[in-house]
């Protein structure tokens, strides 16, 4: 089967369902642009790739930390899919993962449109 003529002109195919785990995220680039794609019980979200505090990678989060053993868990951060948030994995600001938002600080961050097709995922820009 074809893609939908909509979405091959406005998407880009960023991954394929399987590349990314559930609970987990993977960071693509599109056209220049960073963007974390995490998979929810099933459904997709892509925001963007950098945390509006320090900039840190939330495609990371929930990875094992590997340095300060002595302050940090085996794993910072991660995806909670029952609030449908994200935590930075530096210093765990927790993100609504559909809106972007920090609601702590109001602070944002940009999302994106995410449809699959066939078993691929696609991200609007």
């Amino acid at each position: 089967m074809s893609v939908e003529p909509e979405i091959e002109d406005a998407y880009t195919r960023v991954a394929s369902v399987e590349d990314v785990p559930r609970g987990r995220g993977i960071a693509v680039d599109v056209n220049g642009i960073e963007i974390a794609v995490f998979n929810v019980k099933g459904e997709f979200h892509a925001l963007s790739n950098r945390c509006p505090h320090q900039g840190a990678p939330l495609y990371k989060a929930g990875e094992e930390k590997i340095n300060a053993e002595d302050t940090w868990t085996e794993s910072r951060g991660g995806v909670n899919e029952d609030d449908l948030t994200v935590s930075c994995p530096w210093h765990l600001w927790e993100l609504d993962i559909e809106s972007g938002e920090h609601e702590v600080s109001g602070k944002c961050i940009g999302t994106f449109d995410v449809e699959l097709v066939d078993g691929d995922v696609f991200v609007r820009i």
